[in-house]
């Protein structure tokens, strides 16, 4: 099964209902040492879905896509669906300033374009 799939399975079987928060960014490396990429991260685009609206990483990859195929990395995370929208949408600003910063990365659930787990450590 891939992450994203455990991912959703998890979402679905909540006793609240969520949301699920998504920032795609686009990984700029400047250096690998040791097995350890660094450089920097950059948002591009987000979204939020409810886990019905999504069926599996493929999908979600072909709709980022069709908007801005520009990206490597999404960040995940997840928030009671029923919160206002103005909550959704500093949740998403927090997103995006976590990953400018490189501060509460580890908080996200991150995935590159192939499904695989990302590891996100700070410099």
């Amino acid at each position: 099964m891939s992450k994203f799939q455990e991912l959703l399975t998890m979402a679905r079987y909540q006793a609240e209902p969520v949301k699920l928060l998504m920032l795609f960014t686009k990984a700029d490396v400047e250096s690998a040492n040791n097995n350890v990429n660094k450089g920097f991260i950059q948002p591009q685009m987000c979204v939020d879905k409810l886990p019905q609206e999504l069926s599996d990483y493929d999908a979600l990859c072909k709709e980022a896509d069709a908007i801005n195929a520009d990206w490597d990395l999404v960040f995940l995370t997840s928030i009671n669906a029923n919160v206002e929208s103005s909550i959704i949408d500093s949740s998403m600003k927090s997103m995006v300033s976590d990953v400018q910063t490189g501060k509460n990365t580890a908080m996200y659930v991150v995935l590159d374009r192939q499904d695989n787990l990302v590891e996100m450590v700070g410099s």
